[in-house]
């Protein structure tokens, strides 16, 4: 009775180390995480539900390759992690709000979120924190921007209301240029804002 059991296990278990790869794409995409070491891992990642019912992870799924066994991740546990081309980073965020007003903060001592990496440089990066909106279960993102060196981040767009721009004068006082287009309705996307900090205001801005 020994041998035979033996033999079953053994072919399970030879099974599953030899699930084909597409098997695997059907419910992981290529991808890697960044562990809190800062060292690149490659694998497969799973970072939300399938099917109807859409779900964002608050702990990532990874497999390594030639590892049949995932792990589960937290913002807190890694440095950031990657995904069909995109790529996600940890960032320690608190949104707070006081008479209707948002504001975004950075601080090693808030709890750490995912945030989708649209574009970065040196000096500025435009960010997404995703979520899942509770009525209708579409994809939503929260557009943020963020100054090298600075403590708070800035919400850029509030839905169909276009640029939040008494918040952006605010953020980039230190550029009169990018201020006076913003006010004057010059600038009306996100990406015209992004690129003309990046042109027009860094080689100006002194406290940095």
């Amino acid at each position: 009775m020994q041998k035979p059991i033996r033999r079953y296990l053994l072919l399970i278990l030879f099974a599953f180390m030899f699930i084909p790869t597409h098997a695997q794409k059907k419910e992981y995409s290529q991808g890697y995480i960044i562990n809190s070491e800062g060292e690149t891992v490659e694998g497969w990642v799973k970072d939300r539900s399938s099917g109807p019912s859409l779900d964002l992870y608050t702990r990532i799924r990874f497999k390594p390759d030639n590892a049949f066994f995932k792990r589960k991740y937290s913002p807190g546990e890694i440095l950031g992690y990657g995904i069909n081309n995109q790529h996600f980073e940890s960032v320690p965020l608190i949104e707070e709000s006081a008479f209707f007003k948002f504001k975004y903060y950075l601080h090693e001592g808030n709890d750490r979120v995912f945030l989708k990496v649209i574009s970065r440089s040196a000096d500025l990066t435009y960010y997404h924190w995703e979520y899942v909106d509770s009525e209708s279960n579409y994809l939503d993102y929260i557009p943020l921007f963020h100054r090298m060196g600075s403590n708070e981040m800035v919400r850029v767009t509030q839905g169909i209301l276009g640029l939040k721009r008494n918040r952006l004068v605010e953020y980039f006082w230190d550029c009169p240029d990018l201020v006076m287009a913003i006010e004057k309705k010059k600038l009306k996307e996100i990406n015209e804002v992004y690129n003309f900090y990046l042109e027009r205001c860094i080689k100006d801005i002194k406290w940095r």
